[in-house]
């Protein structure tokens, strides 16, 4: 009887120090875990403020787009005179370019 409780005490023995190994490696794990998550909070957080100064950029290019509208007008109403229309135009196309590289930057961060 002495030696089977004996048996049994190290059986349970043996179990509770392979829980114990197990719970150990499990808290590191959460560990790693809850530090990773950390960092994936930290980057969402960036990438929020990146987001959110895009669409601030992004408001105030379309605004300059919309007075760009404006130098499309002036450029159809002058006279038919070649240089100033020429140098309009050629202002317009640059702003235009401008305008599109930007858009282009913000859809594509």
């Amino acid at each position: 009887m002495k030696s089977e409780l004996k048996m049994q005490y190290l059986n349970l023995k043996l179990k509770i120090g392979g829980m114990v190994a197990r719970m150990q490696e499990y808290q590191g794990t959460l560990l790693q875990k809850q530090a990773e998550l950390d960092d994936l909070q930290q980057k969402l957080h960036t990438k929020s403020e990146e987001l959110a100064k895009s669409q601030r950029r992004l408001k105030e290019l379309e605004k300059n787009f919309k007075k760009s509208d404006n130098f499309a007008k002036i450029v159809a109403s002058t006279d038919n005179t070649a240089v100033p229309t020429a140098e309009l135009k050629q202002k317009l196309e640059e702003y235009i370019t401008k305008i599109d590289h930007c858009i282009d930057q913000l859809r594509n961060p």
